[in-house]
């Protein structure tokens, strides 16, 4: 199974939104893009984009999926993930 993040690529988003939508992985999924906006918050507090991203693939790791490149984009970047 296949699916894709929000493809809304907003220039600013929370890390608690893009927790949700890793949340929202069924189990089995061997592909998935998520977008991941420039400017990113936790708890309304401006994050650093590297240590986002370790708290996003932790989740991600969790359910199998595995980083497989990203593109960028004018907002962000997308970020592809498969199963190992």
């Amino acid at each position: 199974m296949s699916i894709a993040g929000d493809r809304d690529e907003p220039a600013a988003s929370s890390v608690e939104a893009l927790l949700a939508q890793v949340a929202r992985v069924p189990a089995g999924t061997t592909e998935f893009e998520l977008f991941v906006p420039g400017e990113l918050t936790w708890q309304g507090w401006t994050m650093n984009h590297d240590l986002a991203m370790k708290i996003v693939l932790h989740g991600l790791l969790a359910k199998g999926l595995f980083p497989d490149g990203f593109e960028e984009r004018p907002t962000g970047r997308i970020y592809r993930y498969k199963a190992g």
